[in-house]
């Protein structure tokens, strides 16, 4: 295959929409829950990475954020698992914001609207009765191109 031929193909892929290089066709990313012993009332930390060019690198910046996650402690931060990757869907997490209360939920989903309300319901149902409607999004992000 000749030099020209190469460079009209690759004009061709730009021009209907595919980028060679990461773009969101290749957007990644990834969730990484921290969880003290005890449970959630002893400690939630949560890591939300989105628009990486791979799979590797958006689990590590999941785990980094984790892992310094503001309003945490170290007993959550220092449990950080990845938990769920998103190529090209939203992400969102719940909580109950009273302390010291165990409501909390996560969710990975092809629209903002799905995980916003599976992160929900996740909060509700560690909730307990007496708190359950108390949970909010707190954290919400699409990966790539969903929206």
């Amino acid at each position: 295959m000749r030099l020209g031929s190469i460079a009209v193909i690759a004009v061709t892929l730009l021009l209907a929409g595919f980028d060679l290089v990461a773009g969101d066709a290749h957007a990644e990313g990834a969730v990484a829950i921290g969880i003290a012993r005890g449970g959630v009332v002893q400690g939630y930390a949560i890591g939300i990475s989105i628009d990486h060019p791979s799979k590797s690198a958006a689990q590590k910046d999941a785990m980094d954020r984790c892992r310094s996650s503001q309003g945490s402690n170290k007993p959550a931060q220092q449990n950080c698992k990845l938990v769920g990757t998103a190529i090209n869907q939203c992400v969102a997490s719940a909580l109950d914001p009273k302390d010291g209360t165990p409501g909390a939920g996560w969710a990975v989903a092809d629209t903002q609207a799905a995980a916003d309300d599976a992160a929900l319901a996740g909060c509700r149902n560690t909730a307990g009765a007496a708190r359950r409607d108390f949970c909010k999004v707190m954290n919400r992000r699409c990966d790539g191109s969903a929206k």
